[in-house]
């Protein structure tokens, strides 16, 4: 979809609004914004997006941390607001040579068996490298590691893949 700013500023404000009601509602707090999918990898490069979701954050209020992909123009952005940027990799999700996520709808853009999920895990938080779809290998400089819920045992599998991060030495804690 192609939003105009103004109004993707007003969306990520209201949803970062009711989510805080909800979150407060259950005892909780809301710590931190990711955009999710298409929106996601638009503000990759898409300037003008990445800008007006910074800024929906900010009017939102709060000083919440901001996830997203290594390079892109939303971290750039979200640091420039004084809004803590966040790098993230993907243990579940295939790479370009360019360090961007294989877009959903191409053949092998999830991966699927467990144990190349555990090794590629790994191979971020030790090498701080991925190796992309095209057999190169991509840096990899990220504070949070992402397991798709929508994968079938999802739970289970960040589980394992946590448990292969503590036996290799890495320490698993939250980043705000």
């Amino acid at each position: 979809m192609d939003v105009p700013a103004a109004e993707l500023t007003a969306e990520v404000a209201y949803q970062i609004g009711a989510l805080r009601v909800f979150a407060e509602a259950a005892g909780s707090a809301v710590s931190y914004v990711k955009p999710h999918g298409a929106l996601y990898n638009r503000v990759v490069r898409d300037d003008e997006q990445a800008a007006a979701v910074v800024a929906g954050v900010v009017l939102a209020g709060g000083r919440l941390a901001v996830l997203g992909l290594p390079g892109s123009r939303l971290l750039a952005r979200a640091g420039a607001a004084g809004l803590t940027p966040v790098e993230e990799a993907f243990a579940d999700r295939a790479y370009t040579p360019q360090g961007t996520l294989v877009p959903r709808g191409e053949p092998g853009a999830v991966v699927h068996d467990p144990d190349e999920v555990v090794a590629r895990s790994l191979g971020m938080a030790l090498d701080r490298s991925v190796t992309a779809r095209d057999g190169t290998r991509v840096p990899v400089a990220a504070r949070s590691l992402c397991v798709h819920g929508d994968t079938p045992g999802a739970a289970a599998l960040a589980r394992r893949v946590r448990a292969a991060l503590e036996d290799a030495g890495v320490g698993v804690r939250s980043f705000v």
